[in-house]
């Protein structure tokens, strides 16, 4: 395989990622005396083993607070089920989560929002150290903080400059700062144990990072982020099978890989054996864009399908030993992504031999058929998070439609099967960074090239 001249391969593998790695714990003292970014020790007095300490330096801030996703709720309430879609009156879902201080074992809780929760940080007017410290359970957190230099009127929002994220040395443009914390198995439940996202222990056994662009349907320079196994071979006599992952609305190319950490799942998945090793192709839809006055601007879904087609598939099996078949070629993506690729189910469903839907459907965009064999030949997966608002809301059974049961409704009606013959999948979190782990974790282990 010969890669262009603009294609860059992480000379550590997992070179981002790779600052996951689990904490062996340090010393309070220790964490005491860092000047600046965010530090977890080892505490026998925090109520779930840990704690983290963050330290923003500026002597010229009025306020600084931090902000990320540090909020829980228990465990299957159905008062949290699709973003409180079954609250009444002026109820809202909120009014059942809770704050880091609240978190305890007995609770059963379960991460939602992965930026939900703020709090005002603490300043030494000696060292214009601003400093707070919150005890959390195990998992991968994003966070950033906001600093007003108006006496708290206005803030800006920034990424920990003492802890920035290592994929952007590398084109991308990730705003939030990440960082670990391990898992206690006396102060801890089982289902907080979330080490499965840290990198292998064995380094061989990584996969490596590709960052590199292509030519997209506008004639423009699109960038890509690769993940290829730890045993790639260019030369190999059976081509590898590609997985093509997709962000969200707002989201870029390195958002799986460095907020989801889906090199380090992957790896896991390929090491253990529950699923054999293959290409995964992070692209960014959100270059290609209509005008519209949403959140985010609308991507022109039509234009997704045909860079996606006519010009990401020619350049990956130009460019990497990979099968062109559609037997060995994967579509799956989260939010509107998933959206995005539901359509081009509808459209070419046979383009792909695998499709995944996490976090949502257009299910009001069904397609009238005569005969929907077609479908019943790929293999069709859904999956979201108990709190996902994307699970039901109120466009439900209209034009509109975009929850996943209303999509298996439509499917079920027309004898579809999806998920391999069983139900859709449902993992604890929201229409956040932490249910979209879990479900590729899942979509690895019972979907994906079996």
């Amino acid at each position: 395989m010969k890669l262009k001249s603009n294609t860059f391969i992480s000379a550590a593998a997992l070179l981002f990622a790779s600052a996951l790695l689990p904490f062996s714990g340090i010393s309070a003292a220790e964490a005491a005396a860092a000047k600046g970014g965010v530090i977890t020790a080892a505490n026998p007095d925090s109520r779930t083993g840990f704690t983290t300490t963050f330290t923003y330096v500026d002597r010229e801030a009025t306020n600084v607070q931090l902000t990320g996703g540090f909020m829980f709720y228990v465990t299957n309430d159905p008062k949290v089920y699709a973003n409180g879609f079954t609250l009444t009156g002026n109820d809202n879902v909120t009014n059942y989560y809770y704050e880091p201080q609240e978190w305890e074992k007995d609770l059963n809780l379960s991460h939602v929002s992965d930026a939900g929760y703020t709090t005002d940080m603490t300043c030494d007017d000696k060292t214009g150290e601003w400093v707070t410290s919150l005890d959390l359970p195990c998992a991968s957190y994003l966070y950033q903080y906001k600093v007003s230099y108006d006496g708290g009127e206005t803030y800006e929002t920034i990424a920990d400059p003492a802890n920035p994220a290592k994929c952007n040395e590398f084109g991308a443009n990730q705003t939030r700062s990440q960082f670990y914390v391990p898992f206690d198995a006396e102060k801890q439940n089982p289902s907080d144990d979330w080490s499965w996202l840290t990198p292998l222990e064995d380094s061989s056994a990584r996969g490596q990072i590709v960052y590199t662009s292509y030519t997209g349907f506008d004639a423009k320079e699109q960038p890509l982020e690769i993940y290829l196994p730890a045993n790639y071979d260019p030369d190999r006599e059976e081509p590898y099978k590609v997985l093509y992952l997709s962000h969200g609305g707002g989201g870029e190319e390195g958002d799986w890989f460095y907020q989801g950490n889906a090199a380090n799942i992957i790896d896991r998945a390929i090491s253990s054996g529950s699923c054999e090793e293959f290409l995964t192709v992070c692209m960014n839809n959100s270059r290609i864009v209509v005008e519209k006055s949403d959140q985010y601007p609308d991507w022109d879904y039509d234009a997704v399908y045909d860079n996606i087609k006519d010009y990401l598939l020619p350049y990956i099996e130009e460019n990497y030993n990979v099968s062109s078949s559609a037997a060995d070629r994967a579509l799956a993506g989260l939010s509107r992504g998933a959206k995005n690729i539901c359509l081009i189910y509808y459209k070419e469903p046979e383009l792909f031999g695998y499709y995944g839907l996490f976090s949502g459907t257009m299910a009001g965009d069904w397609p009238t058929a005569d005969d929907y064999s077609s479908y019943k030949n790929t293999n069709l997966y859904l999956a979201a998070g108990f709190a996902d608002h994307m699970m039901m809301h109120v466009s439900y059974h209209t034009e509109t439609d975009k929850t996943l049961i209303g999509l298996k409704e439509l499917l079920d009606a027309n004898e579809i099967p999806y998920n391999n013959g069983h139900d859709y999948v449902t993992v604890q979190g929201g229409h956040d960074w932490f249910t979209w782990p879990q479900i590729l974790k899942d979509y690895l282990e019972t979907t994906l090239w079996k």
